[in-house]
């Protein structure tokens, strides 16, 4: 079964991560520049205090309006967050975005955040997994 850490080897280390007091409209650019959907909000030292995605700022919009441009990251991020390992698989992973209605997970390893993965990155891997599993099957039946 492939783990986070099989992930992240194939995908890339690290995070790319917001600060609090970025507004919601900056935070949307950046996301929008990097290419994806959620990051962490951090404080001065790295600490993860929350998470924020296009899906939580779609949801402000309507509530906040046009006060929207001055809310800021640490104001809609969420802060309680679902959070994998390096040693998890595939399935727990996606068990835990499923039932957190998540599509972002931050990595932590030692307490420290060092990756992050989609469910994307989920559904790819598992079907690289399947596709192996078949051509094993294959390979065994026709020899």
């Amino acid at each position: 079964m492939t783990t986070i850490r099989q992930i992240l080897d194939q995908k890339g280390w690290g995070l790319i991560v917001l600060s609090g007091d970025q507004t919601i409209p900056q935070v949307a650019e950046f996301l929008t520049a990097q290419r994806i959907g959620a990051a962490p909000v951090v404080d001065d030292h790295g600490g993860v205090l929350g998470m924020l995605s296009e899906r939580d700022i779609m949801r402000f919009v309507g509530e906040f309006s046009d006060d929207i441009k001055t809310r800021t990251a640490a104001d809609m991020m969420t802060t309680v967050i679902a959070a994998c390992t390096p040693e998890s698989t595939i399935l727990e992973a996606m068990l835990l975005m499923t039932n957190k209605r998540c599509r972002h997970l931050p990595v932590f390893e030692n307490s420290a955040p060092v990756g992050m993965v989609s469910i994307g990155d989920l559904v790819k891997a598992r079907l690289e997994e399947a596709e192996f599993e078949v051509a094993s099957l294959r390979a065994y039946i026709t020899s």
